[in-house]
């Protein structure tokens, strides 16, 4: 029996270190819907949200946090906030040029090509715009700044959605800091630095996201499947130049949205990057890793839709929670 035990015990732990193994090197940012701890009223050394676990916030200068109220990946959710502070009283200037605040985890970048996020700039106590001249949002990599909001020079509380930053061979094997926050850009005294500029991050992922896969070429909105989202994206474009070239699906010297890119989309029409490979699990729709009655609604959805049928039942209640490698990183 005690030899059984042990075997079965050096098993275990063989699958362990197998699984660890397994996930080590793997391109993928955990927790960058910031969905799995709720909410965060104050972030410190000592209460990080899940996968965020370096906090860099100079007393009296940044505070940051993680609420509802402003959400791109799901309705109602969560999104990281970090943002200047405006009402402390200290006798020195509350700011100097540089100063910065960030949240940050330790990642793999070797395969990685774009860093994308869905980000707000906003405003409180104060005029009710960004001002670039005074604060940036920032994103470091090995505490090094690699984009800005500087060139989106808002005007109001603005939305900037699957912000792309290319990487692509900059950076090698082993793991790198990524940091998202604020930075100040001038000296300031209490009484100019009263207002709060917050950023507002969501939905912050590498283009490896799905799965380690990447993006099909015509999933525009990089939620991993070619569908309505994408259509609604190119119909948005119809007959002009697009804002982005990645929306250009057929290269053309046109260099417009027209039958031709509607037709490279209808060829991936429902498909995923999720079915490129042999780990995936087709029936877990919403990607946190478990087929379970999340997924279930979904299906329930797609009914209602008549765009599912009794073969998809079946695949549910044979992956029935079942997880994959990426369950829980989120």
């Amino acid at each position: 029996m005690m030899k059984k035990t042990a075997i079965a015990a050096a098993v275990i732990m063989a699958m362990l270190l197998f699984g660890n193994l397994t996930k080590a090197g793997v391109s993928v940012i955990v927790n960058g819907t910031f969905e799995k701890d709720g909410s965060i009223s104050n972030i410190t050394e000592d209460n990080t949200p899940h996968g965020w676990s370096d906090v860099n916030l100079p007393e009296n200068k940044f505070v940051a946090w993680v609420k509802s109220g402003w959400s791109t990946y799901v309705e109602g959710g969560y999104c990281l906030s970090v943002h200047s502070t405006g009402w402390e009283i200290p006798s020195q200037p509350v700011f100097a040029v540089g100063d910065k605040g960030v949240v940050s985890q330790w990642v793999y970048l070797e395969d990685v090509k774009d860093i994308i996020f869905d980000l707000k700039l906003t405003t409180n106590y104060g005029p009710a715009y960004w001002d670039a001249a005074k604060r940036s949002a920032i994103l470091l990599i090995d505490d090094e700044e690699v984009w800005n909001s500087d060139s989106l020079s808002p005007t109001g509380s603005g939305e900037y959605l699957n912000t792309t930053v290319d990487v692509n061979g900059l950076y090698g094997a082993g793991l790198h800091k990524l940091s998202v926050g604020i930075q100040s850009n001038v000296e300031e005294t209490t009484a100019t630095a009263f207002y709060q500029y917050l950023t507002q991050w969501d939905f912050v992922r590498f283009d490896t996201y799905c799965e380690g896969f990447g993006y099909l070429w015509a999933d525009l909105n990089y939620d991993c499947y070619v569908n309505w989202p994408d259509l609604e994206i190119l119909a948005q474009e119809w007959l002009e130049e697009p804002s982005e070239e990645r929306f250009d699906l057929f290269a053309d010297d046109e260099n417009v949205i027209d039958l031709y890119d509607f037709s490279v989309l209808a060829e991936s029409w429902l498909d995923s990057s999720y079915f490129l490979g042999d780990r995936l699990l087709d029936m877990d729709r919403n990607n946190d890793g478990i087929v379970n009655f999340t997924d279930f609604a979904f299906l329930a959805e797609d009914w209602e839709l008549a765009s599912g049928d009794y073969d998809d039942i079946n695949k549910l209640a044979e992956q029935w929670l079942e997880t994959n490698w990426i369950y829980e990183l989120w």
